[in-house]
């Protein structure tokens, strides 16, 4: 009986345990119920054990029995009870009043564009509520600084802030979910929220913290390797370091991006961002026709290998406290990444809603090209060259029994100094990977990373059908994605 005293202590320690960490993490609203319904109650079932065995405790052991097993019905109640408590605070940890900051910073639209640039280089922030506290009449950003006013050549003494600030202050309430902030970003096309409290202005969200939020819930053991090259801008625009800021930013203004690659003879040197436009051009006072992008780049390229996952990838920005990077494939970029690219990829990853049209059937070629195993590697790359294709499976007895890439030629002949004219499709095909024709795309994704390979054979009752090669996937996601999450602040109309 001395052990079940014990555990029942242990249990007294562990709600008291739970209890503590509760002061911490769940709402206030919780912490009352914790303490009457949970703490009391476990304290009160100790009672009913002694820790040293008497004559009243032997001639009671039927009754404290029954009493034990009562204890442990109760005690089931409660752990549901703290599951139900911890689901709940999961809940209200989704509110945006968890992740909005809170320290608002405004400017008068009768103050200069410089006077707005100058605050938010000494406050290192990007963009400002337009108004008096309580009577907020817009946004002001970097972009609307460097696409409004740099790009177009305008005095930012003599520039007001109501003459480049949105015309409006999209808002949400605090106990909004995050889900439902991004939703009304999206349909907005913009890239910062005002958040209210009680109809009181109380805070700010943008897009920098849905990429945080995202990245911290959804990040752990869900990392994709390779899954860079799907979401990055394969489009990069770049400046010569020679030319001026105006030039510059008339290029940010018609191509619509926050950052230029600078490049030098044609190799890229550094970056230039609206940011640096504002803090060290605007807020400088420096004239806009005539300061050259080399004397405000910043010369420190952050990059990533594409092959990395976009999780490691957004880590990286966060610990080099940049908002883009390039993507290379090895000493070559190929890509660039925002912030903005981040908030998307997550939300387009975690949060979408699959539907028929994400099965690989409706993604898969289904003109299957076949190679009998005897067949030699030379008579096969004929074929691939001939087809303008990049695999074939082969086909024994009627069944497909492997697969050959080019992929393979190049790794197991090529590589191993074999004669593509005396070796057969035999001796270097592999089994296929496969997926049922019903699975997503998503599957086909991590199918092909976790067996590093670029074609899956796709399968209908168990007869191969299709392939889907990453090429495939490629399009699949950028087609996807790009529709889904376009969001481009210069696009919201004033209201």
């Amino acid at each position: 009986m001395g052990t079940i005293q014990n555990r029942t202590n242990e249990t007294i320690v562990l709600v008291a345990a739970f209890q503590t960490r509760s002061s911490f993490a769940i709402h206030p609203r919780l912490k009352r119920y914790i303490k009457i319904n949970l703490h009391s109650r476990f304290r009160v079932k100790a009672k009913g054990f002694t820790p040293f065995p008497t004559l009243w405790h032997y001639l009671s052991f039927p009754f404290q029995t029954l009493y034990f097993f009562a204890a442990l019905v109760n005690l089931k109640c409660d752990i549901a009870n703290i599951i139900f408590i911890c689901a709940f605070e999961e809940t209200l940890m989704e509110e945006i009043r968890y992740y909005m900051e809170e320290s608002i910073l405004s400017i008068t639209p009768g103050a200069t564009a410089k006077e707005a640039a100058e605050l938010m280089r000494k406050n290192s922030i990007s963009s400002l509520l337009v108004g008096e506290v309580g009577s907020y009449s817009g946004f002001l950003t970097d972009t609307d600084l460097t696409r409004k006013l740099v790009s177009k050549n305008r005095d930012p003494e003599q520039t007001s802030v109501a003459a480049i600030a949105s015309a409006s202050v999209i808002s949400m309430d605090a106990d909004r979910s995050m889900a439902d902030a991004y939703a009304c970003m999206k349909e907005r096309s913009i890239r910062h929220l005002a958040i209210s409290d009680n109809d009181k202005i109380t805070g700010i969200l943008s897009i920098k913290d849905f990429a945080n939020y995202y990245h911290n819930k959804h990040s752990q053991g869900s990392e994709e390797k390779g899954e860079i090259q799907y979401f990055m801008q394969n489009s990069i625009a770049n400046i010569e370091s020679y030319e001026t800021v105006l030039t510059a930013a008339q290029k940010m203004a018609d191509k619509k991006v926050g950052a230029l690659l600078v490049t030098e003879m044609g190799k890229a040197k550094g970056i230039l961002s609206e940011s640096a436009i504002t803090m060290d051009v605007i807020a400088q006072g420096a004239n806009f026709s005539t300061s050259k992008v080399s004397s405000i780049l910043n010369r420190e390229l952050v990059t990533i290998e594409q092959s990395q996952s976009m999780s490691d990838a957004y880590q990286l920005m966060r610990d080099k406290n940049v908002r883009h990077l390039f993507a290379t494939r090895g000493k070559k970029i190929v890509g660039m990444l925002s912030i903005k690219d981040f908030a998307n990829y997550y939300n387009f990853k975690f949060c979408k809603k699959l539907s028929d049209e994400d099965r690989v059937k409706h993604y898969m070629q289904e003109n299957l090209e076949t190679i009998d195993g005897t067949f030699t590697v030379l008579q096969a790359a004929e074929i691939l060259k001939d087809k303008e294709i990049g695999s074939l499976l082969v086909k024994e007895l009627g069944d497909i029994t492997g697969i050959v890439t080019e992929e393979d030629f190049a790794r197991n002949v090529l590589g191993n100094n074999l004669d593509p004219a005396k070796t057969t499709i035999a001796q270097v095909m592999r089994v296929p990977c496969k997926l049922d024709e019903n699975q997503h795309m998503d599957e086909a994704l991590a199918l092909m990373h976790e067996n590093d390979v670029r074609y899956i054979a796709i399968t209908s009752k168990s007869n191969v059908k299709g392939i889907i090669s990453l090429k495939d996937l490629t399009v699949y996601y950028k087609q996807k994605y790009i529709n889904t999450n376009e969001l481009d602040e210069s696009a919201a109309p004033d209201l």
